[in-house]
């Protein structure tokens, strides 16, 4: 068998093949060096100038920070201060958020905020609830959803337009705290002077022509709207306010809700209905196409031409009224006391019950220039209504004509109640069918008893002229501008600041 031999090579000897190796192993490391240099000249790792790897420059290493906060969409450019310089640097402290202090916090009139301080209008427009069914472009008179209200509507006397005194004296006044004290037994503090203090002061002012109801409203008329407004209407069904409170939400309410219709003991139909809110009170009025009587014009009703201190005149007589000081002393049928009628043949405007009226309450309001104005109708805004007239539960003082009282509009107590008006052009004339004609100035002759009776703070107070009782006013005391008065007294204090509610 035949082996390879790889001992030689072209037959040479061994000693001759060493030399032939070396040869091709030069030739082999010299091709290799030049191919890695051409390759380091070409990556950069060997300079020509003698710039090697070695002593290449280090290059700075870039710290890049990651924040939560994203870059600015532009760049800020950072000013170069040169610090040779002893100029100080400027530095803006950061804006601090501003402190809003309760006591600093106030609101212009025409913004203040009420219970519901909503401004309601006292037009004799029905509001857009009552629109729907009504023919008469919403008026409420006829041809609508309340056509049987409107025909157990009261009855309307006109009331002379013209100027009349409005508020009263400090020495008025004290002659009616002296009466609450002797005349008619008051509880000590029950009057006082300072209840009187936003009657002030008396101002001259104008009123238009206008139709009064001659009693307040009654339970019978005020169930007629509820329930023509439906079952739960008394809720939320007057202007978008409660109407008035039941017996499921007052213990002083006469009228129950069987979930479908509103009633009252037959007995007490003919009374004037309370325990109804102001809104509620307002929305019948607009109903029936009238209105709530302004605080002027609920006085001018009240006094007349004269400036009666009660509707009947210049004194006080329990036979007259309803209060605490007469002969009646509960709530009774309306029209019950027609000696205690107005010049203008209104009835119950003493006693019985309080009345709402469509004025905002301010208790500085008569020392404003727009008190004295043609029709004025009071402050813009508020948080409580005017009341007027007392109630069976206030002693003589509180019923006096040019006494003031207020409640929140959404209050609703067992003394409050009220009547409508219209304006002297309005044919809202529902059960107008007795009585002087409209336009007709119905302005009685005075008793001549109260012209002649002798002046003095007692019940017989009174004056030659039928005007305010001509007594000595408190010394230094302007009656003609806003008197300072002393202050009113506090529940704290034990004194009840408007009896009766």
């Amino acid at each position: 068998m035949t082996r390879n031999n790889y001992g030689s090579l072209g037959g040479r000897r061994a000693g001759g093949a060493v030399w032939q190796w070396l040869i091709i192993g030069g030739i082999l490391g010299f091709g290799c060096a030049v191919i890695v240099l051409l390759v380091g000249f070409i990556t950069g790792l060997v300079g020509i100038g003698g710039t090697s790897l070695a002593n290449a420059p280090t290059p700075t290493a870039q710290i890049i920070v990651v924040t939560a906060t994203a870059a600015p969409a532009t760049a800020t450019l950072t000013p170069t201060v040169d610090l040779s310089t002893d100029v100080p640097l400027e530095v803006n402290a950061p804006t601090p958020s501003p402190t809003i202090l309760p006591t600093l916090l106030t609101l212009p009139p025409t913004q203040q905020l009420a219970t519901q301080s909503l401004i309601i209008p006292t037009s004799t427009s029905a509001p857009a609830a009552f629109n729907n069914q009504q023919g008469t472009g919403g008026t409420g008179v006829t041809g609508g959803q309340f056509d049987r209200l409107v025909a157990v509507g009261t009855r309307l006397v006109p009331v002379a337009g013209g100027q009349f005194n409005m508020g009263t004296t400090v020495a008025e006044v004290t002659t009616a705290v002296n009466e609450c004290a002797q005349g008619y037994g008051g509880e000590p503090g029950t009057c006082l002077l300072s209840y009187g203090e936003d009657s002030f002061p008396a101002h001259l002012v104008t009123v238009s022509p206008f139709q009064m109801e001659v009693t307040e409203v009654t339970y019978d008329q005020y169930l007629t709207f509820l329930n023509i407004m439906g079952p739960g209407s008394h809720r939320n069904g007057c202007l978008g306010q409660p109407c008035m409170q039941t017996t499921t939400d007052s213990e002083t309410s006469n009228v129950t809700f069987d979930s479908q219709n509103y009633n009252v003991n037959a007995a007490v139909l003919n009374f004037p209905v309370t325990n109804v809110t102001w809104y509620g009170a307002q929305a019948y009025c607009q109903a029936i196409g009238r209105r709530l009587p302004t605080e002027a014009e609920w006085e001018r009703a009240a006094r007349g031409d004269l400036g009666y201190i009660y509707p009947w005149g210049n004194t006080w007589d329990p036979a007259n009224s309803a209060s605490r000081r007469s002969i009646a002393l509960t709530k009774v049928a309306i029209g019950s006391f027609p000696l205690g009628a107005s010049p203008y043949s209104v009835l119950d405007m003493a006693g019985n019950v309080s009345e709402w009226v469509s004025d905002w309450y301010s208790p500085s309001y008569y020392g404003r220039p727009e008190a004295a104005g043609p029709d004025p109708a009071g402050p813009a805004t508020g948080t409580e209504k005017v009341t007027r007239g007392g109630s069976w539960d206030t002693v003589p003082f509180f019923t006096r004509t040019m006494h003031r009282r207020s409640l929140d509009p959404i209050d609703a107590n067992a003394e409050t109640g009220f009547r409508c008006v219209a304006d002297a052009n309005s044919a809202a004339l529902a059960g107008n069918t007795t009585g002087a004609p409209l336009g007709a100035n119905i302005v009685p002759t005075p008793d001549p008893a109260l012209l002649g009776a002798p002046a003095g703070g007692s019940e017989e107070a009174g004056s030659g002229t039928g005007a305010l009782p001509q007594v000595p006013a408190i010394p230094g005391a302007d009656t003609n501008a806003a008197p300072t008065m002393p202050a009113r007294p506090t529940a704290a204090a034990g004194a009840t600041l408007n009896p009766g509610g």
